[in-house]
């Protein structure tokens, strides 16, 4: 029986167009490494960036929705004024006149305390100019005010009896005699000054007004995503409104100060915002301690940033936010100098990404924010 296969034979040449025509075609696109866009690039070199990090899900990343967000910082800062009345009392000389040529006898008749003017009230009564620090004390002598009074001791004789030997200047020895000696307190005189008015007879009382103030600083921040508070603080903000120390007190109106504050992000209530704070935690902690407020200074301050969400297959799971299935998101918002940086808390991979994919995983205790 006869064989009717036919032997083929191929070109060496032919053979090699036809490969390298096969150069030319779509297949070898499938090869190359897929194209991540800029977002996604950012978050694997932030991820890289991190100890014990495995950034290998992001290759296979998708972005859902790219969502322009805003956060605001708010500084408030109010000078308080605090003023506490004292009197300091000095040993101070105390001389009586005589009568009838007595001294003894002018002491009997004489006046123990003479007065001043009346104090009056503190906070009325006495103007204090503010300082320009927001700290500082300062302390007033009301010497119009000063009063004197006689030594109750001594009675302005500036000398009491020895209290050892009381006014003998002797004392008696423990012996079988009962044998008197010289007193060594009193050296004999039986005197000794008066310990309380320190010989003088009189004391010198001056009311001492001390004024103290000081500053209570409140930041609040305000935002539509969940970026840190101290990413904000940190990050690149741009002022929008000032208000630079006016005068203040515990009656003026927040609501009418704040009515021009811009209102730019309709999901953020800012006004509102800043007006309950300033009653939570500056108003109301104060309003029954005995200050006043003197000095406004409020200023606030607006970034803009970015909130990406994406997905990285259907096998990782948002276990930090278990409503967002398999979604996950980062911000990106300007840094410290003004590069972009990213902030994070839901990545599925931030623990042990050194020992590989397998051994890595979500827990909150290793999460670097």
């Amino acid at each position: 029986m006869s064989d009717d296969r036919r032997e083929v034979v191929l070109d060496v040449n032919e053979l090699s167009k036809v490969n390298n025509g096969s150069e030319d075609d779509d297949g070898d696109d499938f090869l190359k490494p897929r194209e991540l866009p800029k977002l996604l690039v950012d978050l694997k070199t932030y991820v890289d960036s991190k100890f014990c990090y495995h950034s290998g899900p992001i290759d296979d990343a998708a972005i859902i929705k790219v969502e322009p967000k805003t956060a605001y910082q708010c500084s408030m800062k109010i000078l308080f004024e605090t003023r506490k009345l004292r009197l300091v009392t000095q040993p101070y000389p105390w001389k009586s006149e005589k009568v009838l040529g007595s001294r003894s006898l002018g002491r009997f008749f004489e006046n123990t305390e003479i007065e001043g003017e009346a104090v009056g009230n503190i906070w009325t009564d006495y103007s204090v100019p503010i300082p320009s620090a927001d700290k500082h004390k300062e302390t007033f002598a009301l010497s119009e005010s000063t009063s004197y009074s006689r030594c109750r001791r001594c009675r302005a004789t500036c000398v009491v009896l020895c209290s050892k030997c009381e006014g003998d200047g002797k004392v008696r020895l423990n012996d079988a005699y009962n044998t008197k000696v010289r007193c060594n307190n009193c050296r004999g005189s039986g005197k000794m000054t008066c310990g309380s008015c320190n010989g003088l007879g009189g004391f010198r009382h001056v009311p001492t007004l001390t004024v103290k103030w000081f500053t209570r600083h409140t930041i609040c921040f305000y935002q539509n995503s969940f970026l840190a508070e101290r990413k904000i603080r940190k990050g690149q903000r741009t002022p929008i409104w000032l208000i630079n120390r006016i005068e203040w007190s515990k009656v003026s109106s927040i609501e009418e100060c704040m009515q021009n504050i811009p209102e730019n992000t309709p999901d953020i209530p800012l006004r509102e915002n800043i007006i309950r704070d300033y009653y939570e935690k500056q108003l109301n902690p104060t309003m029954n301690l005995d200050n006043v407020m003197r000095r406004l200074e409020f200023s606030i301050e607006q970034m803009n940033f970015q909130e990406v969400h994406y997905i990285m297959g259907e096998h990782f799971v948002n276990k930090r936010y278990p409503t967002m299935n398999h979604v996950f998101r980062f911000c990106q918002y300007p840094g410290q100098k003004r590069e972009n940086s990213i902030y994070e808390n839901d990545y599925p991979y931030n623990c042990c990404g050194c020992f590989g994919e397998k051994a890595a995983c979500f827990a909150p205790c290793c999460v670097i924010l």
